[in-house]
């Protein structure tokens, strides 16, 4: 693509880079409604959805029935005509794997399988190995395993059926190929009779989730497992290093029996999907159930994972196992050369006093902490169908319609794309790899190289003897590494190791995983000055054109200067807002970088083009110098529905929150402030601590829209009295929960110079 086809397409992305949310299919779904909602959906962005059925769902529906697939196919039919995407999800409700109990339903011999340590049985010698109980002689003591069903169930669509409940679906036995086959056969199967002219046009992918090799609530004790599977992991004079004893050797043990177990899925479970889904032109998508599970995502067209739980939140992007997910899967997609890489996230993401207290300022972090690390396929979870009655309570909060964020969500939608569209078909220029397994991903040693703008990529150890080593450097696909950062809970083997010696023979570097932080100087990184640890950075090239991301997930602002030695003409793209503006460089190759908390830019260079001479503006300071508060006497607060309040400012300035109103104390949605005040031609009014969107009118005029702090906004007035108006959005927390969380303007408001 040319400069210019790049920025056209980056302004107004293709369809295909629209976020693809969940959509929760949870009550009494009717035609009519299902046409509305996919309506709505496109007036505000979204190009594509995942029809998840999902707790609440009418009975009289059901699943897999006739009914149930005729609305599927109507859904599909009118996202046909908006020229939209549609994913299939394959569960009824989660993990996936079990056609909603049908498969053991059908034949219970088919029921997730495990192995448990017994006591109390006394057999003369041990059992062949195609029995299902194995006696084990370990230091003069009898050990007893029996192959069990694990009692495993999924979370089921109709009452009775959620977790702990009686009727909830049995999980099948996903190492079993009989039983995964009659999955394909109750769902994919049936999915593709009703509809067969929409795959592979409006049906582009069937997602999968976190399948569970136990199911959920499974017995206590017992590991997963199948039957004949002893014969593919080893010896029962093995078996009991898998429950805690096994002397030397046992880690040695258990791990080749996770290997064993990882290796007998991705042929049993994940392959098949991936074949089935090849031959009938769509893509396997979806995640396996844990971020670090990098070896199940060979078969994936669509690798993937989950960020959800709050397991990572805003001020902890960087620790914890799950913190790894997003990168690992997006590094897996460059180095097999999957073009896209998706990602599950926000579900149960929101504050700890209230899912429902998830703020746009959460939604911007996450997306920014997804697209940081190279996912260009975001998929939101969720947009509710329904809430009502206990509905709301389903892992919230709705991210879609039934946020009080909903009128603001078509800005969200095009960033999302803008940013999608540049991290697809890109290259990664980072040159340190950091090495992984098939279930260990390593975190800590990757902290510094974050805090450093290190850019680093994730690369899967059996990859290794796959990669060329020429001129010091590995290459795979695309990339190019000159540095490899091995850690120690990373175990090699003899091959991977002289892929290695090779590589340092030749020139490259090699750093153990506890010495990266002393040698971080050595690594490439980009030059920041001063350093931010709360800036994430990366650098990809796009169509022959240089693109420096940033994102400011931490820092109160970000003020620095940043050195690049590539030539070329230079611009600022800002993703959203959707303009482009000339970029202005020092002579010595550096650019001033100003970012407030959660905002990001991306630098474009184009080295086929001359450096351009731009003025320089005068960085701006971190903070404005405040001055006195603008003087107001009072505001006047009105609802949609026709109640007001009067409210008058406090001795600082500060303001009531309108939950402490009489009978405002639960309300949710928007409410509009008015007031007069003095302003300082040329100036700013900063509104100070607002709960949570604030747009800005001042005698008529549209100032703009604020998210996130800060709430500053320009005067560009000579009158001595500003009429100023601003519709104030909180989150539907208070409402959802029966809660008083601090909502609307707080202040002080003050104007600057």
């Amino acid at each position: 693509m040319t400069i210019n086809e790049l920025r056209r397409a980056f302004l107004d992305p293709a369809d295909e880079f629209s976020p693809i949310p969940f959509w929760f299919w949870n009550d009494e779904v009717t035609e009519a409604e299902l046409t509305r909602q996919i309506d709505d959906f496109r007036a505000h962005g979204m190009a594509g959805f995942v029809i998840h059925p999902r707790k609440g769902l009418s009975e009289k529906i059901g699943y897999m029935t006739p009914r149930w697939l005729a609305l599927v196919r109507h859904a599909v039919e009118e996202a046909a005509a908006r020229g939209m995407t549609v994913m299939l999800y394959d569960e009824g409700m989660y993990p996936s794997g079990s056609a909603h109990g049908e498969v053991v339903r059908e034949n219970p011999d088919w029921a997730a399988m495990g192995l448990r340590e017994e006591s109390g049985i006394d057999l003369a010698a041990p059992s062949s190995a195609e029995a299902d109980v194995y006696c084990v002689t370990l230091d003069g003591q009898t050990h007893t395993y029996r192959e069990v069903k694990s009692g495993g169930t999924i979370r089921g669509l109709f009452p009775g059926e959620d977790d702990g409940e009686a009727n909830a679906p049995a999980a099948a036995d996903l190492l079993n190929p009989e039983a995964v086959r009659a999955f394909i056969r109750l769902t994919h199967e049936k999915y593709y009779a009703a509809m067969p002219e929409h795959f592979g046009t409006t049906i582009r992918a069937i997602f999968t989730d976190e399948p569970d090799l136990l199911g959920r609530n499974a017995k206590p004790g017992v590991i997963p497992w199948t039957r004949g599977f002893l014969e593919e992991f080893g010896s029962a004079q093995e078996l009991p290093a898998l429950f805690g004893g096994g002397g030397e050797d046992a880690e040695s043990i258990r791990r080749r029996y996770r290997e064993a177990l990882r290796a007998r899925l991705l042929r049993t479970y994940y392959q098949p999907l991936a074949d089935w889904c090849e031959a009938h032109g769509v893509a396997l998508t979806g995640h396996p159930a844990k971020g670090a599970d990098v070896g199940l995502l060979a078969p994936f067209h669509i690798p993937g994972q989950d960020v959800v739980w709050r397991q990572v939140y805003p001020g902890n992007d960087l620790t914890g196992p799950e913190s790894v997910a997003a990168k690992s899967s997006a590094d897996h997609a460059r180095h097999w050369g999957k073009r896209r890489c998706a990602v599950e996230y926000l579900g149960c993401c929101g504050p700890e006093v209230s899912p429902w207290a998830m703020t746009p300022a959460d939604l911007k972090w996450y997306t920014d902490f997804l697209l940081s690390r190279g996912i260009n396929l975001l998929i939101p979870h969720a947009f509710y169908y329904s809430i009502r009655g206990e509905r709301k309570d389903e892992r919230p909060p709705a991210v879609g319609p039934n946020n009080t964020w909903w009128p603001f969500f078509g800005d969200f939608a095009a960033y999302m794309r803008r940013m999608c569209f540049l991290l697809t078909d890109s290259a990664d220029q980072a040159a340190t790899a950091v090495l992984c397994t098939g279930d260990t991903v390593p975190w800590q040693c990757c902290i510094p190289l974050y805090r450093h703008q290190a850019g680093f990529c994730y690369l899967e150890a059996d990859l290794l003897e796959k990669c060329r080593t020429t001129d010091g450097a590995l290459h795979i696909g695309k990339q190019r590494y000159t540095h490899v950062i091995v850690d120690d809970c990373v175990r090699l083997t003899e091959k991977q190791r002289r892929v290695l010696d090779e590589f340092t023979r030749l020139g490259g570097t090699v750093i153990a995983g506890g010495d990266a932080d002393g040698c971080i100087s050595g690594l490439p990184q980009m030059d920041v000055r001063p350093r931010r640890p709360g800036l994430r950075a990366s650098h990809i090239v796009l169509g022959g054109i240089h693109f420096y991301l940033f994102f400011n997930l931490e820092e109160p602002c970000v003020c620095s200067n940043v050195y690049l030695p590539q030539e070329g003409a230079a611009q600022w793209w800002d993703a959203w807002t959707g303009s482009i503006r000339p970029a202005a460089r020092e002579q010595d190759g550096t650019f001033f970088l100003r970012l407030a908390r959660y905002e990001s830019i991306v630098l474009c260079i184009n080295p086929a083009a001359p450096r351009e001479s731009v003025m320089s503006p005068e960085p701006a300071p971190e903070a404005p110098a405040f001055t006195q508060p603008a003087q107001t006497d009072k505001w006047t607060l009105t609802r949609p529905d026709g109640a007001s309040a009067v409210i008058t400012p406090g001795a600082e300035g500060q303001l009531p929150g309108w939950e402490t109103l009489p009978g405002w104390e639960h309300y949710a949605g928007t409410v509009t402030y008015e007031t007069t005040f003095r302003p300082m031609a040329g100036g700013y009014i900063d509104l100070g601590e607002v709960h949570e969107t604030a747009r800005v009118w001042m005698d008529g005029e549209y100032a703009g829209c604020r998210m996130w702090p800060p709430y500053v906004f320009p005067v560009a007035t000579g009158q001595s009295c500003v009429r100023l108006r601003m519709e104030v959005t909180g989150t539907p927390a208070n409402a959802m929960d029966s809660l008083t969380l601090p909502s609307g303007i707080l202040g002080p408001a003050q104007r600057s110079e």
